[in-house]
């Protein structure tokens, strides 16, 4: 079973072997299509290939809308 994996460049992904955040600035196909390996450029301004056995699509988890009705209570009594 092959899964193909295409990251587009632009994509935010997270390097799995140091865990730092980066975007994907350009990639190397293999021939079934699937992406072999990425370039990285992350906020630091460093810029690495790396194989997309250590990249990872990057998930980020929000917290709902805060209810508008308690931000003006009084918590201090």
């Amino acid at each position: 079973m092959s899964d193909k994996i295409r990251y587009e460049i632009g994509e935010s992904v997270v390097n799995g072997n140091t865990f730092k955040t980066g975007r994907v600035v350009d990639a190397a196909d293999a021939d079934d299509g699937s992406t072999e390996s990425v370039k990285l450029e992350y906020e630091d301004g460093a810029v690495e290939w790396v194989t997309t056995t250590y990249v990872k699509k990057l998930l980020l988890e929000t917290d709902p809308q805060p209810k508008t009705e308690y931000l003006n209570e009084d918590w201090t009594t």
